[in-house]
């Protein structure tokens, strides 16, 4: 091998231990060394869940719902704190961390990828640590399909990947963006089929609502996790084009997106 191919190929034999380099600094930033520290990545949505548990719990003793509460709403809301958290800590990545630009070896894709691997991992941990407790005081069942389960985790990561990266990359052009992020985000969340089952619509709206690539994949969750018990209903071809397009889209952005950053 040349020394100009060599020259050529570092930066992206470089790219696993710079990724993991501002991983930590991430990390270190956010949760510091005192107490847990970063183990609050992991704590934090799982805080979140018991938040919403309980209160589901208070609820169902007048509205109960057609399926075991615990494991509806860690296939529900779980996914939805991965999409939020990650989308939410996206926006202005570069502005915040101009600074590192100067490192050769940082690029803006790496700046991105660390960050929402830290999210996407962190709460995919959360899922996981919370379903074991879960089963092990006898409170849910295990899952009866997993490769169901894990398609739908494997889509609903690509959504949020996805969206991420197209309003991470838009928010790095103009503030306006943070500032509508906000309240759309909070518009998602009732379409996301987080706290329903498609097929507890009326029929007419299954095929309309498998249409969603959020509730697609929570339908692909939950069928895996509850299994037969339950009827779900879901779009992959319609939610494969969507997460093409967005992903298309927002690299396309995030190429040319540090002309906008200012480097401190």
């Amino acid at each position: 091998m040349s020394s100009e191919q060599s020259h050529l190929e570092s930066p992206i034999r470089a790219m696993p231990r710079v990724v993991f380099a501002l991983l930590m600094r991430e990390l270190y930033t956010r949760f510091g060394r005192d107490n847990i520290g970063f183990l609050w990545i992991i704590v934090e949505p799982i805080l979140f869940c018991c938040a919403v548990v309980l209160l589901w719990t208070i609820i169902k003793s007048e509205h109960s719902i057609a399926v075991a509460l615990v494991p509806f709403l860690l296939t529900g809301y779980m996914p939805l704190l991965m999409y939020r958290h990650t989308t939410a800590r996206i926006m202005r990545c570069m502005q915040a961390n101009s600074a590192l630009l100067y490192h050769s070896k940082v690029t803006i894709f790496s700046m991105y990828t660390a960050r929402i691997v830290l999210e996407v991992l962190s709460t995919i941990t959360a899922f996981s640590i919370s379903c074991f407790a879960f089963w092990i005081f006898g409170v849910v069942e295990a899952p009866r399909d997993v490769s169901l389960m894990l398609l739908g985790w494997g889509l609903y990561v690509w959504i949020t990947v996805s969206v991420s990266i197209l309003v991470g990359s838009l928010s790095e052009r103009s503030e306006l963006t943070e500032k509508i992020w906000q309240p759309l985000s909070y518009i998602t969340i009732p379409l996301s089929g987080t706290f329903f089952m498609v097929d507890w619509l009326t029929p007419s709206m299954h095929d309309i609502a498998a249409l969603m690539p959020m509730i697609s994949a929570v339908e692909l969750i939950r069928g895996g996790y509850f299994g037969d018990t339950v009827t779900v209903h879901y779009n992959l071809v319609t939610s494969f084009y969507f997460c093409l397009l967005v992903t298309v889209a927002g690299l396309f952005l995030l190429k040319d997106a540090r002309r906008y950053v200012e480097v401190e």
